[in-house]
């Protein structure tokens, strides 16, 4: 066979309406005006790369929009360099539109063979051979190998139209693509170090109605963990390619489903020397075991994530999460995982199906009393999405609760909302949504205020009497108030930040002005110039960066913005209440 050209490739990084894709393969991805703090490595799409590199002759090159931000235009001046024969695409509801877009341009200039896979394809197979020459189904990575080396689709399991394939041996793979990228550079904002996302185990034993993995990617219960040496190994690999590498986040459906499993990985990662980094994992509260959580702790795990969901026992049903809803478990565990010292982050949902006002009222007030307790350290909110080829979007499509003409750019759960429940408007579900993270400020503030304050008794010291201070809403209300209420009072002090968030913060005391730069996330570009004109003619003497991580990676954009108003210092503040001077100032221009 002929050497041929082969790009694997993520989706567009920038849709044309200059949104910014936060894709998440499995679960749902969304779009962030002006910019994104957030990179999730596209593991099973690294995987194929990775394999089709190990077993083909062929020339693989892996590019990634997302990573890089590349808009329609960009991304196809890259793909153009290689005048590929191949192209394969795994692509999302969110990015679907943008993803066609780009693979129909390479083919009509260069011929490419186009196959297609992930949620939305793996979904409407039919709508993405209007234009893809094959749909992937299933677990793609073996699928693809083999039709890359030719065989025929026709007798292909996991080609559409035929049936999907066996779950694959994920032993069987190789580490995941890490030449053409690098894995370093992906990075999630909440995680506090400089982590590599990593994957120890696949699949999941439930089958959450909202959850696209449970339903496209395997279709039924299962959880295979790979072997724990191999694991290590990849540690240790990654290690000594990235001296800088702070720890791993172990980014899979769930990670704890097998205490003993979990009690191997901690204990070999300790026989292995490498219990000095931090790791954290995405793991299941109600599968969570006392022995295995401290055996994961004197291994180097810091924090666990896992779905709360919801408060509702009924909306729970609904959303068959099964075993997975148990809330005096989820007490229980993340009271004992606290006293060890483990940092807890939990994900919720609101508007899932046989949600209302008052169902998700009380997951707001979960959220709250968990975050009041100092149980709950970080939390993460979206609005219940049902992605096509789930159990929830088909009982929407049903229940005839969707909107007749279909705008895929709305099924991402970043505040937007596509189900129409009769009872229970969007405006209601959105109402809600703000209500569950502003219980969640409102209860960190209440955790935090004494430590916090305790730190910045001597940390803010720094700030003189009649000092003039900037402060960025970068990071949750929770901290924002917290450093405003410890500044020093003679202190003047002004805030800039997004219109929502001004008008969340209005009412707090010891501000002079509130700057609003209009929505979405800090970037260069996203603030008007005559706003970074009037800031700088306030000449601050301090502009204070709020940040959630150590490494600061995904707050660049932030200090680039700082650096724009020129003042005479600019500091960091960490979530303990903690300052750090930020060098290398600008040079008026």
């Amino acid at each position: 066979m002929n050497s041929m050209n082969i790009i694997v490739a993520n989706s567009v990084g920038i849709d044309r309406d200059g949104y910014h894709m936060v894709h998440v393969p499995s679960r749902w991805s969304l779009g962030i005006k002006n910019f994104t703090n957030c990179g999730y490595y596209p593991w099973q799409l690294a995987y194929t790369s990775s394999l089709l590199k190990r077993e083909t002759n062929h020339y693989v090159k892996f590019m990634d929009g997302v990573l890089h931000g590349w808009d329609f235009e960009t991304y196809f001046t890259h793909a153009s360099t290689e005048k590929p024969d191949w192209l394969i695409m795994e692509s999302s509801t969110r990015t679907i539109r943008e993803d066609l877009r780009l693979a129909t341009a390479l083919k009509e200039a260069f011929g490419t063979q186009l196959i297609f896979t992930g949620q939305h394809p793996m979904a409407h197979p039919e709508e993405i051979l209007k234009v893809a020459d094959y749909v992937c189904i299933g677990e793609y990575e073996f699928t693809v190998l083999d039709l890359i080396q030719g065989k025929n689709p026709k007798k292909l399991a996991g080609v559409y139209p035929n049936t999907r394939g066996s779950l694959i041996d994920i032993n069987a793979l190789p580490f995941p693509e890490d030449d053409d990228v690098r894995r370093i550079d992906y990075h999630e904002p909440n995680c506090r170090y400089k982590q590599i996302q990593m994957y120890a185990s696949r699949g999941c034993p439930r089958r959450c109605n909202f959850c696209a993995a449970a339903t496209l990617y395997y279709d039924e219960l299962n959880w295979r963990p790979r072997n724990v040496a191999s694991v290590v190994e990849e540690i240790r690999t990654l290690h000594e390619k990235y001296p800088e590498m702070e720890g791993v986040f172990f980014d899979e459906e769930v990670h704890n489903i097998k205490r003993s499993f979990n009690i191997s990985l901690a204990k070999a990662i300790r026989s292995a020397g490498l219990d000095h980094l931090k790791y954290e994992a995405m793991c299941e509260y109600a599968s969570l075991d006392e022995e295995a959580l401290e055996e994961m702790v004197s291994a180097g795990y810091y924090k666990i994530r896992f779905g709360i969901e919801t408060g509702s026992d009924k909306v729970a049903e609904k959303m068959t999460l099964g075993k997975k809803h148990d809330l005096n478990k989820l007490r229980t565990m993340v009271k004992f995982g606290k006293s060890i010292g483990m940092l807890i982050y939990g994900t919720i949902s609101i508007g899932g199906l046989g949600s209302s006002r008052e169902e998700d009222q009380k997951t707001v007030d979960l959220v709250y009393e968990m975050a009041s307790k100092g149980w709950l350290d970080e939390v993460q909110v979206s609005i219940n999405t049902p992605q096509p080829g789930t159990d929830f979007y088909n009982s929407c499509k049903e229940e005839s609760l969707l909107p007749t003409s279909t705008n895929w750019e709305g099924f991402d759960g970043n505040g937007q909302v596509v189900v129409r429940y009769p009872h229970y408007p969007a405006e209601a579900i959105q109402a809600n949504f703000k209500k569950a993270l502003s219980a969640f400020d409102f209860g960190k503030e209440k955790a935090q205020s004494c430590a916090f304050s305790n730190n910045a008794k001597s940390s803010f010291s720094v700030i003189p009497d009649g000092a003039s201070v900037l402060v960025l809403r970068s990071v949750r209300n929770w901290m924002i108030r917290l450093i405003l209420e410890n500044l020093n009072k003679e202190a003047n002090v002004d805030l800039l930040g997004q219109n929502v968030s001004a008008k969340d913060l209005e009412d707090l005391q010891g501000l002079n002005q509130i700057y609003s730069y209009g929505s979405g996330f800090f970037s260069a570009e996203s603030i008007p110039t005559d706003l970074i004109e009037n800031l700088r003619n306030q000449r601050y003497d301090f502009i204070l960066v709020p940040v959630a991580n150590n490494h600061l990676q995904g707050f660049q954009n932030v200090l680039e913005v700082a650096k724009m108003i020129l003042p005479e210092d600019i500091l960091y503040v960490y979530p303990e209440g903690c300052l750090q001077p930020v060098s290398d100032l600008p040079v008026a221009i």
